[in-house]
């Protein structure tokens, strides 16, 4: 039976493993939009505290959550330091005494940080700067932003400056091996992978089938605006879209750290998503149910190194229809016997950009003309 073996492995303390203690884990990664903030995600776990097994996960150990599917190879998947631990000691004897362990990511620690005047001189590569200042974040930035952001000296929460940078950017955050990395939209093009494994009703050696399935329109779930108002280091511009004559005025605003086209950034977002009709998907499935091939995919591509996916579905009355869909949020349930996950997928069509000479990204939309 194809299945998830979990591992948890103490970095700190000589990369010991804890894994026998363990009764079960959860964790989250991404964020529940695609106009949220990154606000960071935790993981728990609950060991068994019988003897003291909790001195495995000390205050400030870095955790890694590390995964095999059946047959394949083992990723990390979720990486943190330990927050805070909570002891259910049982009466009499304590044979059932149990620990629970919250482990925080490199986001969610960047916002528990305050910048006092704090210098940024680096207009493109920000993020780096950011991670280098900070011990306890490890946020990966390779490429940089595609905008320009404003330079200076700071007093601010750093998880706020952080979500400026990625606003202004409109680049995503994902997991690479359990890490925290950013790419600009320039580098989208590096996350469509032949190898990502395909979601669809059915498994097979390369697709994953969901055993649950929800489809939400933009207008149920705060992803449908007319117009958006954008606040940079220097303007605030307002933009609207077409759809503002139709549906009224629905404003999106934001503010971003860029020093400059924030004309443009404030075009996007009224443009891209401007759609009532959009829909993102929210699908769950059991690693127990799976073809042993498509977990290790699934577990290598998407869980691991998040990628955007294909995803199939035939609506009620309708035909089948296949996309491309960004992983926005994970969330991992993982127990003895079967590891739950739940996605929300967010459509490509939040993510687009007029990249003429790419076949995924090079949508062309007359209802989109601001998008640049």
């Amino acid at each position: 039976m194809p299945k998830l073996t979990w591992e948890i492995i103490n970095y700190t303390q000589s990369n010991l493993d804890i894994t026998q203690y363990v009764r079960s884990l959860n964790f989250t990664l991404g964020r529940p939009s695609a106009l949220s903030p990154y606000s960071g995600n935790t993981a728990t776990i609950t060991i068994t505290n019988t003897a003291d097994q909790v001195q495995y996960a000390e205050i400030n150990d870095t955790i890694r959550l590390r995964a095999t599917a059946t047959g394949g190879t083992a990723f990390f998947s979720f990486i943190g330091k330990v927050a805070s631990r909570n002891f259910q000691d049982q009466p009499g004897n304590a044979n059932n005494s149990t620990a629970t362990i919250l482990i925080n990511d490199s986001l969610l620690q960047a916002g528990m940080a305050n910048f006092v005047a704090q210098s940024l001189s680096s207009t493109y590569l920000q993020i780096s700067q950011i991670d280098t200042v900070l011990s306890q974040i490890n946020i990966g930035d390779n490429y940089g932003t595609d905008a320009a952001m404003s330079v200076g000296t700071f007093t601010v929460n750093v998880g706020q400056r952080l979500n400026e940078i990625f606003a202004g950017d409109r680049g995503v955050i994902l997991n690479g091996g359990g890490d925290t990395n950013y790419y600009p939209p320039s580098k989208f093009g590096n996350l469509i992978n032949a190898n990502s494994p395909t979601f669809g009703r059915t498994t097979s050696a390369t697709q994953i089938a969901y055993q649950s399935f929800d489809r939400v329109e933009a207008a149920s779930n705060s992803l449908f605006y007319t117009q958006a108002t954008v606040t940079g280091s220097a303007s605030t511009e307002t933009k609207t879209s077409a759809a503002l004559t139709t549906y009224g005025t629905r404003t999106f605003t934001a503010t971003t750290a860029q020093s400059n086209l924030v004309s443009e950034t404030a075009e996007w977002y009224a443009n891209a998503f401007s759609n009532p009709n959009t829909e993102s998907v929210n699908i769950s499935f059991t690693d127990i149910a799976q073809n042993a091939a498509a977990l290790n995919l699934f577990n290598w591509q998407v869980l691991a190194n998040t990628r955007f996916a294909q995803l199939s579905y035939t609506p009620p009355g309708g035909v089948s229809t296949t996309g491309y869909y960004w992983p926005e949020q994970i969330t991992v349930n993982a127990t003895p016997a079967q590891t739950a996950i739940t996605m929300l997928m967010t459509p490509l069509t939040y993510y687009a950009n007029f990249i003429l000479n790419d076949a995924v990204f090079g949508v062309l939309d007359t209802d989109r003309l601001g998008v640049v």
